[in-house]
């Protein structure tokens, strides 16, 4: 964990981890209510993607993207 950070009024906590992820908790049901990412291909699915050399996938994956 990087750094972690209260809502004034004590109901959502965001924690923001070495990996440049950034979760937003309900405090009162504990659960995630929002996952934010500094890369801009975060949870771009490329598995049936075309074209791509296996270097630009490898690119993609690391800006984000995601093969299943």
């Amino acid at each position: 964990m990087n750094d972690v950070a209260i809502s004034s009024d004590g109901k959502i906590l965001a924690a923001a981890g070495w990996n440049g992820i950034i979760k937003i908790w309900n405090i009162q049901t504990g659960e995630c209510s929002k996952t934010l990412s500094n890369k801009p291909y975060a949870n771009m699915n490329i598995t049936n993607a075309t074209g791509l050399t296996p270097e630009q996938k490898s690119s993609l994956k690391a800006l984000g993207a995601v093969e299943q």
